[in-house]
């Protein structure tokens, strides 16, 4: 139950920020509403709960730092701190890890796209039209879409004894 939730919200994030290069504040904040809940519906001891809070916290704090040198989004931060609190400790270094290797791979694929030709035409044919419209979804020019990445990283991350 939770996780089909879960996994929904994740893939309407990912959409949103791909789309809009945003993530809404109503979508992220019931993603990381969640967890307390799936820990409670889990029977999760008190210090499972600390864990996941602490992650929570430390997330938020380092992804931060990001957004004050202009690495990312606020939204961004707010959305690493949520998956950060659902990874907890047993998963968090390789839920990191994918993290920065599907950002790494959206950056390059966005840098990738901005030197791709586009049509330019106003009347372009179907094919063509869905082209520019990757080819600008993808642009780096519009920022790295990281809800990708991280929405990606909070599916992995799932706990199994929550994937019912």
């Amino acid at each position: 139950m939770f996780s089909v939730l879960v996994m929904t919200l994740l893939v309407a994030l990912a959409y949103s920020d791909l789309r809009r290069r945003r993530l809404p504040n109503r979508l992220v904040g019931m993603y990381a509403v969640l967890c307390p809940l799936a820990l409670m519906a889990s029977g999760a001891a008190p210090v499972t709960w600390l864990q996941h809070g602490v992650m929570a916290l430390l997330g938020f704090a380092f992804f931060l730092g990001l957004f004050v040198v202009g690495g990312m989004g606020g939204g961004d931060v707010k959305m690493a701190a949520a998956v950060l609190g659902w990874t907890g400790l047993s998963t968090l270094s390789q839920t990191l890890l994918l993290i920065a290797a599907v950002g790494l791979m959206l950056a390059v694929t966005g840098l990738i796209a901005d030197r791709l030709p586009k049509s330019g035409k106003r009347k372009a044919s179907q094919a063509q039209a869905i082209w520019d419209r990757t080819l600008f979804l993808l642009s780096a020019k519009r920022g790295v879409p990281y809800g990708v990445a991280l929405a990606i990283g909070g599916m992995a991350s799932l706990p199994v004894y929550w994937r019912y």
